[in-house]
């Protein structure tokens, strides 16, 4: 069995599946514990690098999602 982080959004809980850091901010891939296909992806914000709040635009979600994919494949290498 695999230790996994939680993260409680809306009174849910999710698997945090990926951590990325891109200048100084961390982009989290969750997905959720009772439905895996509940999926979501988070900021940490600038105030507080501890608080993880949405994404803003179209824009952030490329670049968090390109992120996610140029990680796995330097993970593949």
């Amino acid at each position: 069995m695999r230790d996994v982080e939680v993260m409680t959004v809306d009174q849910k809980d999710y698997i945090i599946m990926k951590e990325v850091m891109e200048n100084g901010t961390s982009f989290v891939f969750l997905s959720g514990v009772d439905n895996p296909d509940d999926v979501m992806i988070r900021k940490s914000s600038p105030q507080d690098p501890y608080l993880y709040i949405p994404l803003e635009s179209e824009e952030e979600v490329h670049l968090a999602t390109l992120l996610f994919f140029k990680q796995n494949e330097k993970n593949d290498a």
